[in-house]
């Protein structure tokens, strides 16, 4: 059998689905009006979204649906269902989705409905992949992080679909890990309301206050755009079966470019291999496309993601976080305010030019004229009013929004004559699907078409035909308005006409029986597709909040030997949670020991990304240590270590296992979900303001009420993107600093390969000890980090006394934050 790839194109409007479609996509992601992760998309409202699912099957397309955010436990039912219900029932393709407790529900109250796992589930393996195959998930979206070797290690282990994104916009931070946006300005990405800071400008200092990125290179959290084209081959070997678009942001001529140059270069090597394939690569044609892709967006150029690159300042924009353009030509020479400017590829008019100094922003202007590679563009800059002769220095003249010199790069920002074409191939033009037809027109019969288009066959009907009075018809006046289908999905590839000789059919007759065959058609295409009504049923999972009866239990998650030696001294803690990362095998089983032996629970906290090689490293050491009584069980912070946990539990059944606040439980159905894999404790959300958690329940929980938080978790690594790998098995700390001074905490985790950047203000609920006596959790948890043993004593004694003795005792923390917990996000 032919194996075939399906094109996933991306469409944040009826526009670009269209768009995406006409220029050959197997298949569309969109939102509605709730749930996606692009939530300032042109999402469509329900009658557009149920007419966009009839169009994408009377196109033999698919229709997936993002419902791919966090819902809170008022949303989970009555909201969410009401919002799928009609879809479902037109016959909606598959949902993409994040939350456990979506996942749970649709599988429940949506039957038969396929579910793919979003890459905001941060899965990197099979193993935890496999854990949803039960809860109808078919297929896996990968983290974007992931080899070509790690994905064809799924391919080897799962049996789900494999989706990939192969082009468009990366994130600096693992998806479904970054709480950036979210904490600075409450614009959560986890509810589709991502600010991009990652493209906004930062420097980077080590931890002794030593600058270590350059001035240029400023935009130190923005990768490029993906292009895959080039080793696609390897990729189709790999087991992807569908690619994925990124650009649900970007305008309809950007789904369609991307979508068609995928489809074709995808059925190039398919039906030509792999030698063919390459060969191409070198062509004129190639090179022509590639330009295509660059100018319909690129950030700096492409890279080809992390298929074959760990990482590396290869990947990144450092220079520009938007769009870059086509370099066209350079500055020869400036006289007064005339700009001369020898271009080395083709402008159009109306083509927009950036002359750019030093990659940054410079001097935009319109081209009036098309020009040839190798001929002289002119153009007028006028000055700045305030620039007065005799104050020009270096002979350099100062113009609007640029410093202009010879030698400055020019860039196209904007192709006028592609996007025309554009527009007139894939937006105005829909592409139709080749159907049969068989016109029978005879005296005493009604007139009768019949079209078929694969295996789907109806009929139409008009008056009975009459005897010719005067001019009978001929066959060819019969067919001439049969075949005028205009700007509908078919066209007649083959039509028949079973007639009879001196008949009479008047022209308005053929005309409104071929509309009315095409209504038909497309009525049964869709129809197949349709889904019975499903009753909600009974969606409520409540479980008991009782109010805490005696003390608190405080824990305390630490990463340094210092710290745990002080928690060891504090009679008040009850569990201590210690950082896999920053601690050998040995270490781990000392201390694992010092803390049970004066009555504290041990818990190891596990990496936040288990990927191939760790979770090799991983599995071999826990085995090591699983049956130890010292260890009271494990923290986790991904689905490749439950599924771990769930095969090491089979020699030792006694261990306890949380989640981590990362293992997002935002609803009650989240929190089923994971009970059935063993979770018997979990931490509480930290994007949850205290109603919500209050609604939610977090008598089963952790309740982090101290500590720096993690905002992004990255396979990046910000000394590799600026003076080079600091390989330690310490790993390395430093600061990153925005634009208006605000400084985040970065730690170079360099054993599991992974940077981590904090959040550079301690999170503190010291001043809501009423509010959390309240919400009775079932820990209060203190995170420490960078923290010495000295600072955490003053830190640990002053919520003590807050919390146990009810004696208020200032904080004395240069810079908090209380985080979410009266705030929460949207």
């Amino acid at each position: 059998m032919k194996r075939t790839i399906e094109i996933l194109a991306p469409a944040g409007s009826y526009e670009g689905m269209r768009a995406a479609m006409n220029a050959g996509c197997d298949a569309v992601y969109i939102g509605g009006s709730s749930f996606g992760a692009r939530a300032f998309a042109n999402n469509l409202d329900e009658d557009t979204l149920l007419r966009a699912i009839d169009e994408a099957h009377i196109r033999d397309k698919k229709l997936y649906l993002t419902v791919n955010t966090l819902l809170k436990e008022k949303e989970r039912t009555k909201e969410l269902y009401r919002f799928l219900e009609c879809f479902y029932r037109q016959g909606l393709d598959a949902v993409i989705v994040q939350d456990m407790g979506v996942l749970h529900f649709l599988h429940k109250h949506f039957p038969g409905l396929p579910i793919h796992a979003s890459t905001q589930t941060t899965l990197t393996m099979a193993q935890g992949a496999n854990l949803l195959k039960p809860y109808g998930v078919t297929r896996l979206v990968t983290a974007r992080e992931l080899s070509l070797a790690e994905i064809k290690t799924i391919r080897e282990n799962s049996d789900l679909e494999i989706e990939t994104f192969v082009h468009g916009a990366l994130c600096y931070c693992y998806s479904g890990q970054c709480l950036m946006s979210s904490m600075i300005g409450g614009r959560s990405g986890n509810r589709g309301r991502c600010a991009q800071p990652c493209r906004m400008p930062y420097e980077f200092y080590s931890s002794d206050q030593k600058k270590l990125s350059t001035t240029g290179e400023k935009y130190l959290l923005s990768p490029k755009d993906i292009n895959t084209l080039a080793i696609l081959p390897q990729m189709i070997e790999a087991g992807i079966d569908s690619f994925k678009i990124e650009g649900r942001m970007k305008r309809p001529e950007y789904a369609a470019v991307v979508s068609g140059l995928y489809r074709s270069y995808a059925d190039l090597y398919l039906e030509n291999g792999k030698e063919y394939y390459e060969n191409y690569l070198q062509s004129e044609e190639f090179r022509n496309d590639m330009i295509k892709l660059q100018d319909v967006y690129n950030r700096g150029g492409f890279s080809e993601g992390y298929g074959k690159s760990y990482h590396g300042k290869s990947m990144m924009s450092l220079y520009r976080p938007n769009h870059s353009g086509v370099y066209v030509g350079e500055v020869k020479m400036i006289k007064g305010t005339s700009v001369s400017i020898a271009l080395q590829e083709e402008v159009n008019a109306q083509d927009i030019l950036d002359i750019r100094h030093r990659e940054e922003e410079g001097y935009e202007f319109t081209v009036k004229d098309a020009h040839n590679a190798g001929e002289i563009l002119m153009t007028n800059v006028g000055r700045r009013p305030e620039q007065r002769q005799g104050q020009v220095k270096d002979n350099r003249e100062k113009y609007y929004n640029a410093d202009i010199q010879v030698g400055d790069k020019v860039y196209r920002t904007k192709n006028n004559k592609l996007l025309e074409q554009l527009e007139t191939d894939y937006l105005i033009k829909n592409r139709q699907l080749a159907i049969e037809g068989t016109l029978s027109a005879k005296v005493g019969e009604r007139l009768a078409l019949t079209v078929s288009y694969q295996d789907t066959q109806v009929t139409a009907y008009q008056d009975v035909v009459q005897a010719a009075m005067k001019q009978p018809m001929t066959r060819e006046k019969l067919i001439a308005p049969i075949e005028k289908t205009g700007d509908t999905f078919y066209y007649f590839d083959r039509l028949m006409v079973d007639m009879e000789e001196n008949i009479f059919v008047p022209v308005a007759w053929l005309n409104e029986i071929r509309r009315e065959a095409i209504r038909l058609l497309m009525e049964a295409t869709a129809s197949k597709y349709r889904r019975d009504a499903v009753s909600m049923g009974e969606t409520e999972i409540r479980k008991d909040n009782p109010e805490k009866e005696g003390a608190y239990r405080f824990c305390v998650s630490v990463q340094k030997q210092e710290q745990l030696e002080q928690a060891l001294q504090v009679p008040q803690i009850s569990a201590i949670y210690l950082d896999y990362d920053w601690f050998s095998r040995d270490e781990i089983r000392t201390n694992a020991r010092k803390v049970n032996a004066v009555g504290k629970e041990f818990y190891l906290s596990l990496p936040h990304i288990c990927r191939l090689a760790q979770y090799d490293r991983l599995k071999k050491e826990l085995l090591e240590i699983i049956e130890d009584e010292s260890l009271t069980g494990f923290i986790i912070k991904n689905f490749e270590e439950i599924e771990l946990l769930q095969s090491l539990r089979s020699i030792e059944k006694q261990k306890k296992l949380i989640t981590n606040y990362n293992m997002y439980t935002y609803n009650i159905e989240a929190k089923s979900l994971l009970s059935e894999w063993g979770i018997e404790h979990f931490t509480a959300p930290v994007e949850l303001n205290y109603q919500e958690l209050k609604t939610l329940g977090v008598t089963d929980s952790d309740l982090i009420i101290y500590g720096y938080q993690p905002v992004m978790i990255s396979a990046q690594c910000l000394y590799e993107s600026t003076t080079g790998c600091r390989k330690s098995s310490k790993g390395n700390t430093g600061n990153l600093v925005d634009r208006l001074g605000k400084s985040f905490l970065v730690q170079a985790n360099c054993n599991s390969c992974y940077n981590i950047i904090y959040n550079g203000q301690a999170l503190s609920l010291l001043k809501y000890s009423q509010e959390i006596a309240d919400l009775s959790p079932e820990n209060l948890r203190l995170d420490f980090t960078f923290e010495t043993g000295e600072e955490m004593q003053k830190i640990l004694s002053t919520f003590i006394f807050e919390f146990f003795d009810g004696e208020r005792v200032k904080l004395e923390l240069n810079d908090y934050t209380t985080g979410h917990f009266k705030r929460g996000v949207e």
